[in-house]
């Protein structure tokens, strides 16, 4: 069976970035994903359509493909305070590299990367950690199969946070 749209798809790879190896799957525990759905980087899944169990693949997305060119939009201050739990900022939690998982205004959580700390605020990168990077991917079609209901992420529509793991099902926007 061939990999198309709707079909569950295991795969193993490895992704080199700037000649280091950045995350893989293994064959005994690969990456698995329904095809088409929008889980994964689009032009990822382009260069996928179409191979079948055993096809191995290798392909570069460059920036724009991938994560994006980096936006100097996305490098803010955020006032030191914000970092603050009972009027104490975590020893160790402002260190230049660190991956502070955020908020936004709207609520979505985002995962921001220190990059300067001044006597009044914190420089936090909200861009993606693969912006600007060129990825090269190799590996090798594992299973193809349709998908089944439960090979498509679930939610139960309520926003408590269960996940769509809801025993009693949802109402209202929460779980009963």
């Amino acid at each position: 069976m061939k990999i198309a749209s709707e079909k569950f798809v295991a795969i193993s790879y490895t992704l080199t970035v700037d000649g280091q190896i950045a995350d893989q799957a293994t064959k005994e525990a690969p990456l698995q994903f329904v095809y088409g759905i929008g889980m994964l980087l689009p032009k990822f899944e382009e260069y996928l359509a179409g191979l079948e169990p055993g096809d191995k693949y290798s392909f570069t997305l460059s920036p724009e493909e991938g994560y994006g060119v980096k936006n100097e939009a996305m490098v803010i201050d955020v006032p030191k305070a914000a970092f603050e739990i009972n009027g104490t900022i975590e020893e160790g939690l402002l260190t230049i590299g660190n991956r502070i998982p955020m908020m936004t205004q709207m609520g979505q959580p985002v995962i921001g990367i220190v990059v300067e700390v001044s006597e009044e605020a914190v420089k936090m990168d909200f861009n993606h950690p693969m912006a600007d990077k060129t990825l090269n991917f190799e590996g090798e079609v594992v299973e193809v199969r349709d998908a089944t209901d439960d090979d498509y992420p679930h939610s139960c529509g309520c926003d408590c946070g269960c996940e769509g793991n809801c025993d009693d099902g949802c109402e209202g926007g929460h779980c009963h």
